[in-house]
């Protein structure tokens, strides 16, 4: 074999090599994409819930105000509360659904900052630091 055959099957392996090299690297590439989306979407979803969370919230603390204006003399027209009640109703199975796509059950405690998982004795958040009650 000549020293040109030798340096062509040279090149020619060191082809194969790179090819491969960047076969792996698109792979690991769509790889990290997909966790990244995941990645996203999960905070994305904690997001919603958070906000959802701080609709119920407000929704209870208008309630709230509705039955202590009637407490103090000025009622307020049972309809109205009613209407207030049922946006809590659904307001509350929205947090639900969201809370099931994220694999919360009911009694999981989370950062009220960040709507992360945390564990009972943390007194930090693992996610975004905050300080937990």
């Amino acid at each position: 074999m000549s020293k040109q055959e030798k340096f062509y099957d040279l090149l020619d392996s060191l082809r194969t090599g790179v090819e491969a090299a960047g076969t792996l690297a698109l792979g690991t590439l769509g790889l990290a994409c997909e966790g990244a989306e995941k990645i996203a979407e999960g905070v994305k979803l904690r997001y919603q819930a958070a906000r959802v969370e701080g609709e119920v919230d407000g929704k209870l603390m208008e309630a709230g105000e509705m039955v202590y204006a009637t407490h103090t003399g000025n009622p307020t027209e049972s309809g109205e509360l009613l209407e207030k009640l049922r946006e809590i109703d659904e307001l509350k199975a929205r947090l639900a659904e969201l809370n099931e796509t994220l694999g919360r059950t009911p009694e999981d405690a989370v950062c009220p900052s960040c709507g992360e998982a945390v564990e009972e004795g943390d007194r930090f958040c693992r996610a975004c630091g905050e300080k937990l009650d």
